[in-house]
């Protein structure tokens, strides 16, 4: 390649003064919204810290009580926010950041920061990902539009093609430089800032490092398959209008009505039940408290579980084996239940992750949460790690409960602090990017179909 001609058309790009200024407006909105995620995350994730703290010591400082009263006093889990989430928040502010721990119980999350979000963010554009995704496309195909359409009527493409440059090696320097710019402008930056931020924290990592180069490099991919796209318009229409037309045209189908229809079919495709349906049936099928005829059937269980006739002769203490039997079931109905409503969700966004193939619009928008770590599937690994520490410490309340009194008519001893401080702390780590996302084949595929389509436009290509 030669690099004097590709830094002519970088040259060229420079001189188109409303588009060059509007890129940058657009770079400057982009690092922007970067820097406000940044400093929400930041004031955020330190909240969390010293709401931890607190309950940390809330539940240690409890006092003398009953272990299973101290089950249902019990602690808050809060979720640690993705190191990257400056870059794509993605499903973190519409989904619980905390969840209470509590017996009997599997709680929703609470804490939504989109309830305190402002307009923009509510809507979902002030996020460096969404502008990226969205708006990016359309200075793409107006560079595209520049680089051939619009020299094509000029007729210095005439000129480049008649000194003998041939067409693939002159829309290859073009494209190159096209995509460099949007790279060097869009991506560059909020790269740096993704780093630095990680430093700051210090939640640097290979893990991190690794998803935040493979985040740059799939947005950038995507902006080479949407500089082709506009470079295969542009080529196979002759006439300068008619190509921008089409080109705004094709943005407006492929980045914002394809992706919008898509949601829309999924949720109608793939409905999920409601959260009172949802919480009905636990409470049908796991009840907190139970009746008089579910008691009786209950303790004749409990009885043949253990072995023995009467409740007098159990080895364990009446009250805590019911508790323990009353949790131990409650975890099958949620697993059933619950899973079964996030296994709803995951299929959905498998889906949408799907539809990436009739836009690449769909498959970046699936692509770079899971990238970043904010998508629904790391968030559900939050509920399950939050509900596995829930289910540790209740238990270990009920075994306490459990153990026999000394003599018939003493009472249960009390937990104390030695109690409490056997539970350990809750910690939510981000697991490692241990698997390709589903949308990564639908953006390969679109990557090599304008490539071969480019190719098979410029053998006809006319200047």
């Amino acid at each position: 390649m030669n690099w004097r001609l590709l830094l002519l058309e970088f040259t060229l790009l420079r001189r188109e003064r409303r588009v060059w200024w509007s890129l940058v407006a657009l770079a400057l909105l982009v690092v922007g919204a970067c820097l406000v995620t940044a400093q929400e995350q930041i004031r955020g994730s330190a909240a969390k810290a010293d709401i931890a703290a607190a309950e940390r010591q809330r539940w240690l400082g409890q006092g003398v009580k009953d272990p299973h009263s101290a089950a249902h006093y019990s602690i808050y889990a809060l979720k640690t926010s993705p190191a990257l989430s400056l870059l794509d928040p993605g499903v973190d502010p519409y989904v619980g950041q905390a969840v209470w721990l509590e017996a009997h119980h599997q709680n929703d999350g609470l804490y939504r920061t989109q309830d305190e979000a402002p307009v923009l963010q509510r809507e979902g554009l002030a996020n460096p990902a969404a502008l990226l995704i969205s708006i990016a496309p359309l200075f793409a195909f107006l560079l595209a539009f520049r680089a051939v359409a619009l020299e094509r009527e000029r007729g210095t493409l005439r000129l480049a093609l008649g000194v003998g440059t041939a067409p693939l090696r002159l829309i290859a320097l073009k494209a190159t430089a096209c995509v460099g710019v949007l790279v060097l402008l869009l991506i560059v930056p909020v790269g740096l800032l993704g780093a630095a931020f990680c430093v700051r924290e210090g939640t640097f990592s290979t893990d991190t490092t690794l998803r935040l180069a493979l985040w740059c490099m799939a947005m950038t991919v995507y902006f080479v398959i949407v500089v082709m796209i506009g470079m295969i318009v542009a080529a196979r229409i002759t006439h300068g209008r008619a190509a921008l037309a089409t080109l705004f045209g094709l943005w407006t189908v492929l980045v914002l009505a394809l992706p919008r229809w898509a949601s829309d079919a999924v949720a109608v495709s793939w409905p999920l039940p409601s959260t009172q349906s949802v919480q009905q049936a636990l409470q049908e099928r796991a009840p907190a408290y139970w009746s008089a005829e579910q008691g009786a059937s209950q303790h004749a269980a409990l009885l043949a579980r253990h072995g023995v006739q009467r409740k007098e002769d159990l080895p364990v203490d009446l009250r805590g084996a019911e508790l323990d039997m009353a949790e131990r079931h409650s975890h099958d109905v949620f697993d059933e239940v619950l899973g079964g409503f996030y296994d709803q969700v995951s299929e959905q966004d498998l889906v949408h992750s799907l539809l990436g193939w009739i836009s690449p619009a769909i498959a970046m928008q699936s692509l770079s949460p899971a990238l970043v770590g904010s998508d629904f599937a790391h968030h559900r690994e939050f509920i399950d790690t939050a509900e596995r520490y829930r289910r540790d410490l209740v238990n270990r309340m009920n075994a306490a409960v459990m153990k026999p009194v000394a003599s018939a008519g003493a009472a249960q001893p009390a937990g104390d602090a030695a109690l409490w401080s056997q539970v350990p702390e809750f910690r939510h780590s981000r697991p490692a990017l241990w698997t390709a996302p589903t949308a990564l084949p639908a953006l390969v595929t679109w990557l090599v179909a304008g490539v071969l389509l480019l190719a098979v436009t410029l053998r006809r290509l006319r200047p």
